[in-house]
């Protein structure tokens, strides 16, 4: 019998904790927050290459999967940057701070870059950027994107 009043009560705790949870999801529906990112948020702001070489960066498709094209040219001369190690990494700085992984792109024609990067949600994106070469030294740069509910 005690049996039987510990499920009744863990099962009353279960949906008591399920409403809840669809309340707070229809209530916010209600609101007209669709998957899109808050009013409230400004998106981040980028940052030009500090460092010997020029960095352009995009980042392309729909949906959370982005296909990240780099492209560094030497500042001085504007020729390509051969064989240097270029990495990415996004941070999400609204609606909240979310530091995602770091990946290596790998070296498509002379001087670009490029490779898929995996976003999780929408907001506000930050991506930044290291390169790296013997020529060249370091260089960092970061370029902002929105990223809206897909579809």
């Amino acid at each position: 019998m005690r049996r039987v009043w510990w499920l009744v009560i863990g099962g009353g705790l279960v949906l008591i904790a399920l409403v809840a949870v669809l309340g707070f999801l229809l209530l916010n529906n209600e609101e007209g927050d669709s998957g899109a990112v808050s009013e409230g948020c400004t998106p981040g702001q980028g940052s030009p290459a500090a460092g010997n070489a020029n960095v352009d960066a995009r980042a392309l498709g729909k949906g959370y999967l982005k296909k990240v094209l780099i492209r560094v040219t030497d500042k001085k001369s504007g020729a390509p940057l051969h064989g240097a190690q270029v990495r990415v990494n996004a941070t999400m700085d609204c609606p909240h701070y979310m530091p995602l992984y770091v990946k290596a792109l790998r070296e498509a024609p002379t001087g670009t870059y490029k490779g898929d990067y995996q976003l999780v949600m929408p907001g506000h994106w930050i991506f930044h950027v290291v390169v790296r070469s013997k020529q060249n030294g370091a260089t960092t740069a970061s370029f902002p994107i929105t990223m809206t509910t897909p579809g």
